[in-house]
């Protein structure tokens, strides 16, 4: 990973928040703002190897964000809740999801949404509703366009 990398940024950033340093960690997501144009907050968690494609330029996302392991996410992506910090109501991105750019994610108010395991959305898409594991969707509303193969 390169040391000017917005994951790596992103991750002394959410490691800072979670050990009690906002303020620090805020800089931190500041300085990834000024270098790379994206705004990934300190309260989100994200599991191992997840990829921001295109150095995270335009990638917004609400606090209120759990990345699986090894998703990847392009540019211009949008994960928009609509609650309040510290709710129970998360997007949550299961393991290996892959957004497409220039994509919007928006969970209905106080409403929790899930990205399945394994699942794509295409470029391009505005998803308001939870996509089942192993699904591709896409559109605008995104809906089911194929299946994932599924590998044992």
């Amino acid at each position: 990973m390169r040391l000017h990398s917005p994951e790596l940024l992103w991750k002394w950033s959410r490691d800072l928040h979670r050990r009690g340093f906002s303020r620090l960690a805020r800089a931190v997501k500041t300085l990834n703002w000024l270098v790379h144009k994206c705004l990934l907050p300190a309260e989100a968690t994200a599991g191992e190897g997840v990829i921001l494609e295109h150095y995270a330029m335009g990638i917004v996302m609400h606090p209120q964000v759990r990345i699986g392991h090894r998703c990847r996410i392009y540019h211009h992506v949008t994960l928009a809740g609509e609650t309040w910090i510290g709710s129970p109501h998360f997007i949550t991105l299961e393991d290996d999801v892959t957004i497409g750019a220039h994509s919007v994610v928006v969970a209905r108010p106080n409403t929790p949404l899930t990205i399945g395991r394994k699942s794509v959305l295409g470029a391009g898409s505005v998803l308001t509703k939870n996509i089942p594991p192993y699904e591709i969707w896409a559109g605008n509303p995104a809906r089911k366009i194929g299946d994932v193969p599924q590998t044992l």
